[in-house]
């Protein structure tokens, strides 16, 4: 059998995706559970018993956990199902569903099956990765692009509500608004969105008084300040930290100083104009590009990006490729952009050039950057016209 039809024979078959998706996902929690690798689910666990014992959330518990809990109040409240059963059978089930609702998200997806099977076997070692990590990726990736399927099937209040939800976990999940010029019926959308709003603003107010809550917001916004100089100033030194376009500009020429909003406010300006295309709004090639420009923006410009954030980025450079004519230009952005975005920190490199080179220069952007540079040229020459899909989807 040839290498091509093994490969389509592969991606044409669910069960396969399905299983190294979850299999990876599996050993990765059995072993960060084995290793005692659990921290990042024991501040979620954690924060609801301190939400429901009114202590405040952002203080350092050395006792329970080290490092600090930076998500909303909100937040702490649907953690609860998590937090009421035994830890290790909790962590496990953390994982799963973070690996979980981004699966079911990608199968929503108005694509082939094979083409959705595809996207999960590419992006099975990111989330290996992430679900080693223990926080909350999956389900952010998730929010983002279930804020989009839901909106082009006119499915307002569920969109909205994704949005939402993933605001009140991570902020920049709000980049979901940006599909707000697909929706036909906005006046609906607006109204739904003022509700999901109050109803999780409002919502920890199940465990905890009205007093405690606006401190617990007032507290929140204050931990994210502080986060925000933190993750500024340890960029340089931690490699970790900032593994974004700014970052790795930084690193490269030593320039600890630069301003983030230098890079932000030009990649702002770009991803807007590919909105001037608006009578090509109802192009279902042109709106799963904007997807993906949305994606890949937060990888690319948020400072706060790790590795593990990076299973964001990774289904949106293959949903990308996907959508593509395969010509020999096209192949060689993909690999390339795959390879960095997705196995430059793996042991695919040395241990020297991975943390000598690769690490220590934040070259793992490079492969989001490229993608996201290549949509925005192709949207601004109209080449999303020539192409199609074919959808499974209504």
């Amino acid at each position: 059998m040839k290498i091509k039809e093994l490969g389509n024979k592969i991606i044409s078959n669910n069960k396969i995706a399905t299983t190294i998706w979850f299999g990876l996902v599996a050993v990765a929690l059995i072993g960060a559970i084995n290793n005692h690798a659990t921290n990042n689910f024991i501040i979620f666990k954690q924060s609801f018993f301190h939400l429901k014992n009114g202590t405040n959330l952002y203080l350092e518990y050395v006792k329970e956990y080290w490092d600090h809990y930076y998500y909303s109040p909100s937040f702490a409240a649907l953690v609860m199902p998590f937090s009421l059963i035994p830890t290790t059978t909790a962590t496990f089930a953390w994982g799963i569903f973070d690996a979980g609702l981004l699966y079911f998200a990608i199968r929503q997806l108005p694509i082939l099956s094979k083409y959705q099977n595809f996207i999960l076997l590419l992006s099975a070692n990111e989330m290996m990765n992430s679900a080693s990590n223990l926080q909350s990726n999956g389900i952010m990736a998730a929010t983002i692009i279930l804020s989009f399927v839901y909106l082009i099937r006119q499915k307002e209040v569920k969109s909205t509500a994704m949005i939402l939800v993933g605001f009140f976990i991570k902020l920049y999940s709000i980049t979901g608004l940006a599909f707000f010029f697909f929706s036909q019926h906005k006046k609906r959308f607006v109204l739904w969105f003022i509700f999901w709003l109050i109803v999780l603003l409002l919502l920890p107010l199940l465990v905890t008084s009205p007093s405690f809550l606006i401190q617990c917001y007032k507290d929140w916004a204050a931990a994210l300040s502080l986060k925000s100089n933190f993750d500024i100033t340890v960029s340089m030194y931690h490699n970790m930290v900032d593994i974004t376009l700014q970052g790795m500009v930084k690193r490269v020429f030593n320039l600890p100083s630069l301003n983030k909003w230098l890079f932000i406010i030009p990649g702002l300006l770009v991803f807007g104009a590919q909105y001037l295309f608006y009578k090509h709004f109802s192009n279902p090639i042109y709106r799963l590009y904007i997807l993906c420009s949305v994606l890949l923006f937060i990888i690319v410009f948020n400072t706060g990006t790790e590795s593990p954030t990076y299973i964001i980025g990774v289904p949106a450079i293959c949903l990308w490729y996907v959508l593509q004519e395969k010509t020999k230009w096209i192949n060689m952005i993909f690999i390339v952009s795959i390879f960095f975005s997705s196995f430059s920190y793996s042991d695919i490199f040395t241990p020297w050039l991975r943390t000598q080179v690769m690490m220590p220069y934040a070259l793992k952007v490079l492969g989001c950057f490229i993608v996201w540079v290549v949509i925005a040229v192709q949207i601004f020459t109209r080449q999303f016209l020539k192409l199609s899909v074919t959808s499974e989807k209504a």
